[in-house]
């Protein structure tokens, strides 16, 4: 079990301190990497490409495979059908009745948490493996947990997510894990959900509150669509365009002037796996080593961000969005100002300088 207590970090051997976030880790008995969350006080599973690979799986575009170029879906030509029953008793009589859909279960089960857990602890472990579901009523992440009359958990309680493939990731990932980690006493059983069939009601006339609640499921289904569809053509050409941030930094671009241009062909490379890449952009002028790939079709940078946010670009964790078609980002080569020009200037002095160095590789020659 690892302490909690920050003094004595140092003197455990198991415990490593990056120096580029300022943040604690160690690998447990069960090999997974924990770091330690100051603002908690507890240690917490880090991100790793085994995580991040399961948890896309999960949100995967269909058809969308690293290796494989997406390309446009072929409609469809629709058949007529004629519905012989339609006017005939006794093929009406022959027409087999359909079984009612089942619902899909979209919630966990999970017993195993400490009397003082809070609302914020489930939410953050178990947002890993899906977007959870809110109440549509307060907005509230649905996690009910159990309690006694005096406010403390039972033991036991149900987490609800937006998507039924949320439930088996949950369970893989978080079933016979620690709540916190290094609490052997908050270890967790996860299993799916069973609810007993209610009686079939009667159908009533829709009231203000469904409509209310149709409104907000819709709002959350956005959170996969990235796209609002009231933006038109302009809002589509957007959906198609991935914002990578913290992808370089300024001392980088200065020290190095041929690094703009590899930048670009090892992102276009690493994207293009993806779909096909129209333009990749280095705002050079923009804070926060901001770079854009804008590619031919929304489903490729649908499966961009997935693939690419939080992953480690050259010692850095990188994020990956879509363009929200209102933030202005800044490279050179625009409407030159006299400020630009001067950098512009000083650029080309000091690749001047690293060739005359010998910059290229080779022999300097006379």
């Amino acid at each position: 079990m690892a302490s909690t207590n920050q003094s004595d970090f140092a003197s455990d051997p198991r415990m490593k301190l990056n120096e580029q976030t300022g943040k604690w880790s160690f690998v447990g008995d069960d090999e997974i990497s924990y770091e330690y969350d100051e603002n908690v006080g507890a240690w917490f599973p880090m991100y790793d490409e085994k995580l991040m690979e399961a948890q896309a799986s999960v949100y995967a575009v269909p058809g969308v495979e690293e290796n494989v170029v997406i390309k446009p879906k072929e409609k469809k030509k629709r058949a007529a059908t004629y519905d012989l029953s339609a006017n005939d008793p006794e093929e009406a009589s022959k027409k087999p009745k359909r079984e009612p859909v089942k619902k899909p279960v979209t919630s966990v089960y999970v017993t195993g948490i400490p009397p003082d857990v809070t609302m914020e602890e489930m939410k953050t472990t178990f947002s890993k493996c899906g977007v959870i579901m809110e109440d549509l009523e307060t907005g509230e992440p649905k996690i009910k947990i159990y309690r006694d009359d005096n406010g403390l958990s039972k033991g036991d309680a149900l987490v609800s997510y937006f998507k039924e493939e949320s439930v088996p990731l949950a369970i893989d990932l978080l079933d016979e894990s620690e709540l916190r980690p290094g609490h052997s006493s908050t270890k967790m059983n996860v299993q799916k959900a069973v609810f007993k069939e209610k009686e079939p009601v009667e159908k009533k006339k829709t009231t203000p509150g469904k409509v209310k609640a149709k409104k907000k499921l819709q709002q959350l289904q956005r959170k996969f669509d990235w796209v609002d569809e009231e933006g038109g053509k302009k809002q589509e050409k957007f959906a198609k365009i991935v914002i990578l941030k913290n992808m370089y930094t300024q001392e980088e671009l200065d020290a190095d002037p041929t690094l703009l241009l590899e930048l670009k062909d090892d992102v276009r490379e690493e994207c293009e796996r993806l779909g096909e890449v129209t333009n990749v952009i280095l705002y050079d002028k923009s804070p926060g080593g901001v770079i854009s790939v804008r590619f031919k079709e929304t489903e490729s940078a649908d499966a961009c961000v997935l693939l690419m946010n939080k992953r480690f670009f050259g010692g850095r964790q990188i994020t990956a969005e879509i363009f929200d078609g209102k933030t202005k980002y800044l490279k050179s080569g625009g409407i030159p100002s006299e400020e630009d020009e001067e950098a512009e200037r000083l650029r080309l002095e000091r690749y001047a300088k690293w060739l005359e160095e010998g910059g290229g590789g080779g022999d300097k020659t006379p």
